[in-house]
């Protein structure tokens, strides 16, 4: 047998030797160049999304109060106020002796100049004056977180606080507290907003009272009724009281009601827990850019074999919602808080991105209103509840198009909260400010509602 001897060079035999490391070399590269790759992609995500919130904050309708449009008044009608400087004309303003009512709105003489006789005369109109009696918490909602009106203690009345604002058709008077009863309110009042609450059949009972004692007088007020309304939205007894039979020619009611029509009958926001004094959130309490401890929080009352028990099982059984979610439930409704509890809960929804609302004995509750006004993004459940209420529920906030998450069951929560765990810090901050920036605008929005329907059923009936 003949052996056979291969020859290498040694040339050959380096190259060899040097390959594994050649090759060892390009997969590293390979990988640094798909981390680049990568990198420059998730960049690109991040800003696409702050971009995107970005352009969301600017479309938002400008928060700056418009004045209402006003327009000429047809001859015979009264005039509207007269506008003139009256430190530049240096004149003494001499009223005409007339016999002037404190609720209507009526025209007066003024006369310009030192004397009888000199300067020229002008005519101005005082202007009618609204009374706005609050006898339910969300009466408290209406002046002072969409009005933001002034209160002050009531010198003649013991238990009873008003307030005065000058709108641009009227004035509008505010009576609260339980001094204010049908015994010490004025009796000439001709145009009335009576705010009640119509949640049970005892408040029921006192809401009737004030309304047949309004009914009994001589010559009984217009009168505008907002009121808290049942959450199975069964109102029905106001019917007796609206006009022309009754003192009532507007309702604006809140969850909801069968009869809304926009023209006797409109929705109204439930707002914040005015009742357990949650307080007016002020912008710099906000601090959007300032990352959040919690991802989201879950405060309320469990009742047995409700949606609320399905959530709560799911947070308390989940490691990541346990550790990055703030969870705290009771059995029992209690209806006041302490000023202690209250602070914590403030500071809770201030400190969590995420507020989960499941629904309650109305899809509608306060912890929505609540969490938009800390710039928490409210995640609700958008069920509908037992009752007469509409078969869409939310119909009053989803007409302006909240910066909320809906859900129709807590089975989606999972998701939704993976997805939460992929926002960048600087998108959560956007998202914060135009939250909190959406509710202010909503609240301006209800504003303007709140003095249409009022000028238009009180002031100009018919």
């Amino acid at each position: 047998m003949v052996e056979r001897r291969v020859s290498v060079s040694p040339n050959k035999t380096l190259d060899m030797i040097r390959s594994p490391g050649q090759v060892l070399r390009k997969v590293l590269l390979f990988v640094c160049f798909i981390q680049v790759v990568v990198t420059v992609y998730l960049a690109f995500c991040i800003y696409n999304s702050a971009f995107s919130t970005l352009k969301g904050i600017k479309n938002l309708p400008k928060l700056e109060d418009r004045q209402r449009y006003i327009p000429p008044q047809k001859e015979g009608h009264q005039k509207l106020i007269l506008d003139f400087d009256i430190g530049k004309h240096e004149a003494d303003i001499v009223l005409a002796e007339q016999e002037m009512s404190p609720h209507e709105g009526q025209e007066a003489v003024v006369q310009l100049g030192d004397g009888e006789g000199s300067g020229k005369q002008v005519r101005l109109r005082r202007l009618p004056v609204v009374e706005l009696w609050s006898k339910a918490a969300i009466g408290s909602y209406l002046w002072h977180h969409i009005l933001e009106g002034p209160e002050s203690l009531d010198d003649s009345i013991q238990g009873a606080t008003v307030g005065e604002l000058q709108m641009t058709a009227f004035m509008l008077r505010y009576r609260s507290g339980p001094g204010i009863t049908p015994e010490t309110v004025p009796e000439d009042v001709r145009s009335l907003v009576l705010v009640v609450n119509g949640r049970t059949d005892e408040k029921v009972k006192e809401a009737r009272l004030w309304l047949d004692h309004l009914q009994a007088q001589n010559v009984p007020p217009t009168t505008i009724l907002v009121m808290l309304g049942n959450e199975q939205c069964d109102n029905g007894w106001v019917t007796s009281y609206l006009a022309p039979k009754g003192v009532v020619v507007a309702v604006l009611v809140t969850y909801d009601d069968p009869r809304v029509d926009q023209h006797t009958f409109h929705q109204w926001p439930l707002g914040v827990a005015t009742y357990r004094q949650f307080p007016l959130i002020k912008e710099e309490q906000i601090s959007p850019e300032a990352p959040r401890k919690y991802m989201c929080n879950l405060r309320a009352t469990i009742y047995p074999n409700s949606s609320r028990s399905e959530l709560y099982k799911f947070l308390k059984n989940s490691t990541l919602t346990s550790s990055q979610c703030h969870i705290k439930v009771r059995e029992s409704w209690v209806s006041n808080e302490s000023p202690d509890a209250m602070d914590e809960y403030v500071q809770t929804l201030l400190d969590s991105d995420l507020t989960l609302c499941p629904a309650g004995m109305n899809t509608e509750t306060y912890r929505v209103y609540e969490a938009l006004g800390t710039g928490s993004t409210p995640v609700i459940e958008a069920v509908v509840t037992n009752g007469h209420c509409a078969a869409s529920p939310w119909r009053l906030l989803k007409r302006h198009d909240p910066p909320v998450i809906w859900v129709k069951s807590w089975d989606n929560l999972g998701k939704v909260l993976a997805k939460e765990r992929r926002y960048s810090k600087q998108y959560k901050a956007l998202r914060r400010l135009r939250v909190f920036q959406w509710y202010e605008w909503f609240k301006l929005r209800m504003r303007d509602s709140f003095v249409s329907i009022v000028t238009t059923s009180l002031l100009q009936p018919g």
